[in-house]
């Protein structure tokens, strides 16, 4: 008979190859609904008119009142999000029947019938108004709101039940709590929640725990540089102040939300309590992802419109560029190096080559100096002018990098014959979100190699800063900076 955490988590491989979206979907789609009131309420007053016309047609319709009817659709789009809105709309649309759905939104429809009426007899700008119409209007309003809502829904329901907004959480901690937490989320949400495993660093005591740790912590920060993760939770006494500090230290360097779990799973705690996984479990949140939702959004299309405009732009200086640096010297045109990405994983960053191409050490990491040998004459110009980074708009628009990030280090550089974590603890949480082609530290005067452990503390503390305060204000204000940065060319070589 199989132990209960091999029967619970044997199937969590195959689970794993299918796509899921992220479950910050569903809160997209219930942000998006407030919009799609708005557009709705304002193209039913042109169908409402045309029906009128076609099926009533009164003799004493008059067609110069339609500017009547225009104020009252933009006054009632303007109240219709603020009453039909149900900001708890994506988490319940799932698991919610249909006839529940109805009713709830029937409900706030006639309120919102109440507010129209008040204000439109308040304003008398409901006199002209001829009943059949005012009829036809709300009826049509109704039937396109909810059928927005009943469409949304069984979408939401389908994706469901393919398993692709299945939520995969991941436990860190082994022991009661932990056990009383798996039976939880199994109970409540059978199904719709997928287990990643318990992850536990003192996995070689046995204190009765029900369900075997799979992994120490650094194999779930492994596993989330493969696969996305959307909650973990911190399975251990509240009172155990330093472990729970420690854990969350180190898994401050994922982009995933990080909730501790009450010791007593399924009671309700006091308000300080700000975020619920499942079926309502609350959870005191301790890390979140920094850029999340619409922030995210906004982030990616910020680096897709401006990325794609400049690439567009740079064109043609590309092009001659990379002639030139084909001519200047025998080697490829683009440089590839293993370079640190968000939560952790690698990707090859592209630049310009702008030193002696030398096949047989291209794996061997060594710091540019000042002072180079290796830098070819036009490398030397392309470095200071910041050209050889500019290959990178391609990562950027491949997803792996941000116009807007700290600077991606490569893999295994040394400062100081050391590594980056062994030199600052925090190293690693500046990988919680996409690195960038300039950033912060850049135009902050961090720029360039870390050659001291002194620079290169300044370098993190800058990017942790960028990391905690992020808004497209700020990137906007930087890509500006960099700008001035760039044409000093300081501490670029």
């Amino acid at each position: 008979m199989n132990r209960p955490s091999d029967f619970i988590f044997e199937d969590i491989t195959a689970q794993s190859r299918q796509k899921k979206l992220s479950h910050d979907f569903i809160a997209l789609a219930s942000d998006l609904l407030p919009l799609w009131d708005i557009a709705l309420m304002l193209l039913s007053p042109f169908i409402t008119n045309y029906v009128y016309r076609m099926l009533i047609a009164p003799a004493d319709f008059d067609i110069h009142l339609w500017t009547n009817y225009e104020k009252q659709a933009l006054a009632s789009a303007i109240i219709a999000p603020f009453i039909l809105g149900d900001r708890r709309f994506g988490a319940d649309a799932a698991r919610r029947q249909i006839s529940l759905l109805i009713q709830a939104h029937s409900a706030r429809f006639v309120k919102f019938i109440g507010v129209v009426l008040a204000v439109g007899f308040a304003t008398r700008s409901l006199d002209s108004l001829p009943r059949g119409w005012a009829l036809i209007w709300l009826g049509t309003s109704f039937f396109f709101t909810l059928s927005t809502r009943i469409l949304l829904a069984q979408h939401l329901k389908h994706l469901e039940y393919r398993g692709v907004l299945s939520q995969a959480i991941a436990i860190v901690g082994a022991g009661p709590i932990a056990d009383r937490l798996i039976r939880h989320l199994l109970q409540s949400q059978p199904g719709k929640i997928e287990l990643l495993g318990v992850f536990d660093d003192r996995a070689s005591r046995n204190d009765g725990r029900m369900f075997i740790p799979k992994g120490t912590v650094n194999d779930l920060l492994e596993l989330g540089k493969s696969r996305t993760i959307d909650w973990i939770l911190v399975a251990i006494p509240s009172t155990a102040d330093d472990r729970v500090l420690e854990i969350v230290h180190t898994l401050k360097t994922l982009a995933v939300p990080v909730g501790l779990c009450p010791e007593s799973v399924g009671l309700k705690l006091p308000n300080h309590i700000i975020n619920y996984v499942g079926d309502g479990l609350p959870v005191t949140m301790l890390a979140d992802r920094p850029i999340r939702y619409w922030d995210a959004v906004v982030k990616r299309a910020e680096d897709l419109l401006l990325g794609g405009i400049i690439t567009l732009l740079l064109l043609p200086l590309l092009a001659v560029v990379a002639v030139m640096v084909k001519l200047d010297s025998p080697g490829p045109v683009i440089f590839k190096q293993r370079r640190h990405a968000s939560n952790n994983s690698e990707f090859f960053i592209y630049k310009f080559r702008s030193m002696r191409w030398q096949p047989e050490n291209s794996e061997k990491l060594v710091q540019t100096q000042r002072v180079d040998d290796r830098i070819t004459r036009l490398g030397n110009f392309l470095r200071k002018t910041s050209i050889d980074e500019l290959p990178q708009l391609f990562n950027v628009l491949r997803g792996e990098m941000s116009l807007v990030g700290p600077r991606p280090h490569a893999v295994n550089m040394r400062t100081e014959e050391r590594l980056g974590h062994e030199i600052v603890d925090t190293y690693a949480h500046r990988h919680r979100v996409k690195p960038g082609i300039t950033g912060w530290s850049q135009v902050n005067g961090s720029r360039g190699a870390t050659d001291t452990v002194e620079q290169l503390r300044r370098r993190v503390e800058l990017d942790l800063y960028y990391v905690e305060h992020w808004s497209l204000y700020l990137d906007l204000k930087i890509l500006l900076m960099t700008f001035t940065t760039v044409i000093w060319g300081r501490n670029a070589f």
